[in-house]
């Protein structure tokens, strides 16, 4: 008879099958999958060793949840979980002097039982928190909880969408939709819009505003060159004087076209700063609702790697404006 049978795994909630490769915890024998234990890296009832609450046989297979301690914003007043680093509610960031920290004079933990192994603390984020210093954990949900959905898309299949930074973008993305302001603030996306939206792999938008920011520049530059004198000998360009400019038609019009040329410029850059997360959930929910869609493209690398971030796209506008100078300049010495 299969000695597992009718009991469950505590990791994935799956009932074992007769040909699963399952494997059992030294210290309180509970059972679980080879794979489920490499994923936790240990018992899921580790932290009941010694304890009255350890697992044994017979005892119920649904794992305890334990109680997660809340952090109220202080902003909106919403709870999120204790280490969040972004409210799920209003996207605001959560500092860092308001997470929740163990006293040095707090009495030390008894030791474990004899046996039990505990492993040495490295300093780590993504080690356990050790006596008496507590180091807050790295939330890649920005204080989401794993639970909820954007637009129907689980946060989890979101965050390995977007890759690094995920803790900045999920609330700001949960907040979007589910009744949030579609407006928010981006610094990168202000700076530098096109090389930001590359940077993120949003090619549509990243490309046509590349192409937008290219035609202003290039308006800006030839009408603004009209508008200086060079010196014959020593090179130097200096202003025309204003004068001779306010009396110059074509010259108020060069005027006119390198200001109008200036202002669409900032705006452009307002615009994308503003609303640059949007456009960007909106690439991100389209990449996961295709994988919804067709659950193999889980296993294509190739789709994979339309997600994350490419530093190459980013800087990719910069190298090709680089070398059309260069061919312009190599033109212009054969010519």
């Amino acid at each position: 008879m299969f000695f597992y049978e009718g009991q469950t795994c505590p990791v994935c909630g799956q009932h074992f099958a007769e040909n699963d490769d399952i494997v059992t915890c030294p210290q309180c024998g509970c059972p679980h999958h080879r794979d489920c234990w490499k994923q936790e890296g240990h018992c899921h009832f580790a932290a009941d060793h010694g304890t009255e609450r350890q697992w044994a046989q017979g005892a119920s297979q649904t794992p305890k949840q334990p109680e997660t301690p809340q952090r109220t914003c202080p902003h909106c007043g919403a709870n999120n979980p204790e280490f969040a680093e972004f409210c799920a509610h209003c996207g605001r960031e959560i500092e860092h002097e308001e997470w929740a920290s163990t006293p040095a004079n707090d009495p030390v933990p008894p030791p474990p039982p004899v046996g039990q192994y505990t492993p040495p603390f490295s300093g780590g984020f993504n080690q356990p928190f050790q006596q008496p210093f507590q180091v807050p954990l790295h939330d890649p949900y920005g204080g989401v909880p794993r639970t909820e959905e954007i637009d129907g898309i689980p946060v989890d299949q979101i965050a390995e969408l977007v890759g690094n930074n995920s803790a900045y973008y999920l609330p700001r993305f949960h907040k979007m939709t589910h009744g949030g302001s579609k407006v928010s603030w981006n610094w990168a996306a202000f700076l530098i819009p096109s090389n930001w939206l590359l940077y993120r792999k949003n090619l549509l938008w990243g490309i046509v505003i590349f192409i937008v920011e290219t035609v202003l520049q290039l308006f800006s530059q030839f009408s603004g060159d009209s508008l200086f004198i060079v010196n014959e000998v020593t090179g130097a360009t200096t202003l025309k004087p204003i004068a001779q400019l306010l009396a110059d038609p074509q010259a108020k019009l060069l005027l006119l076209i390198v200001g109008i040329a200036s202002i669409a410029s900032l705006v452009l850059s307002i615009l994308i700063g503003m609303f640059g997360n949007y456009l960007y959930l909106q690439t991100i929910l389209k990449k996961a609702k295709r994988q919804q869609q067709n659950p193999q493209l889980k296993y294509d690398r190739s789709f994979l790697k339309t997600g994350g971030t490419s530093f190459a796209l980013a800087i990719a506008p910069e190298l090709l404006v680089i070398v059309i100078e260069y061919v312009q300049i190599i033109i212009t010495m054969f010519v």
